[in-house]
């Protein structure tokens, strides 16, 4: 269907099975993904309900927007007064507008795409933004997470790399607020879908940031002392946040019903300054989280029994940019393994620290 509006990149390896599909003209993000051919199941949560001049702002496996989300300085608020969940807005060059190819292999696309963003506070961004997407093989894959898998093992995998420019004539400062990169998956929720955090420490839910609907222990528990559960089932507007102490450099979730484990990788930096999404004006607004989780659901918090999608992400550090010279960058590799749930629970072991017969909440 998309094909009929709008050009559509497919990048493929493992003979075809393993594959993405992007689409520049939708701020160049990654409409979904495959590990069993072009008939195979869809991972990404597709907005079917919406025409595709409306999938801008939701919809698609991955996509880059840009933080801040909540506090003084984000853009989702823009200039608009008073600061809150009523002034939700996407800026339009945020959700709109086509990210330019610059260059084009069997294995990767690069993209490119100018903006101009106004923050809450009213301070104005000029910046450029770099884009690439590449699809990684089994090699590839073995090599970055340090793992073997067993050949009967369906995969997919791809990694997000950016790079932000100040494009303006002046430096960007603190007091006047910054911009941080921010990578985000949508994934269809469902009842038996659990986010898996293996935390840097032994922690207590109080470390942890919460927003939006209240957690009681069927959506969010910590056991084995680290281990952070998240209930993904998309019927439920809730969203937590992993502060850089405690947030590893790899975590997942498992959807058992679909046999599939999924493991995100991003760039873990030494920089200190990270958004949060508390909508209200912020006495420390750099005090945030490395890794956000959000779980959809009615505006209103109302039980339903309609599934909607949950994201996995992780952002950036916020840095002063000089204009024209300094460059931030991240990147963000997500890992799709679906098959036998006892070799799935060897690859849960290796690389989150728990048995998937753990991963559930009572």
């Amino acid at each position: 269907m998309v094909k009929t509006h709008t050009k559509v990149i497919e990048l493929t390896t493992n003979y075809g099975n393993s594959r993405i599909s992007i689409v520049p003209e939708l701020q160049g993000r990654i409409l979904t993904s495959s590990f069993n051919g072009i008939d195979g199941i869809s991972n990404g949560w597709i907005n079917k309900k919406e025409s595709l001049i409306n999938l801008q702002n939701i919809g698609g496996e991955e996509r880059l927007w840009l933080g801040p989300l909540g506090g003084q300085y984000s853009f989702y608020y823009q200039n608009i007064n008073p600061l809150d969940e009523n002034n939700w807005k996407v800026p339009d060059a945020i959700a709109n507008g086509e990210f330019e190819i610059t260059n084009k292999n069997e294995t990767s696309v690069t993209m490119t795409k100018g903006m101009k963003l106004i923050n809450h506070l009213g301070t104005t961004f000029n910046l450029k933004i770099n884009r690439k997407i590449s699809i990684l093989d089994k090699s590839e894959i073995k090599n970055k997470l340090s793992i073997n898998f067993d050949e009967s093992i369906k995969h997919v995998a791809y990694k997000t790399t950016h790079s932000l420019v100040n494009k303006g004539l002046s430096s960007w400062y603190k007091q006047t607020g910054l911009v941080s990169l921010w990578s985000a998956n949508m994934f269809v929720g469902t009842d038996n879908t659990t986010v898996i955090i293996p935390l840097k420490k032994a922690s207590s839910l109080d470390s942890i940031y919460k927003y939006m609907g209240d957690l009681d222990a069927n959506r969010l528990q910590i056991k084995n002392s680290n281990i952070l559960l998240f209930k993904a089932d998309g019927k439920y507007r809730s969203k937590i946040g992993i502060p850089k102490s405690l947030a590893p450099s790899v975590y997942g979730c498992y959807t058992k019903d679909k046999k599939r484990l999924t493991i995100v990788q991003y760039l873990e930096t030494n920089d200190s300054l990270y958004a949060n999404s508390y909508v209200t004006k912020q006495k420390t607004p750099y005090k945030g989280e490395v890794i956000p989780i959000y779980n959809d659901g009615p505006m209103d918090y109302s039980p339903t029994n309609k599934h909607s999608f949950f994201e996995l992400e992780s952002t950036s550090s916020m840095r002063e940019l000089q204009p024209k010279t300094d460059t931030l960058k991240h990147w963000h590799s997500v890992y799709h393994f679906s098959g036998d749930e006892h070799k799935l629970n060897e690859l849960s072991k290796t690389l989150l620290g728990i048995d998937l017969k753990d991963c559930y909440l009572d």
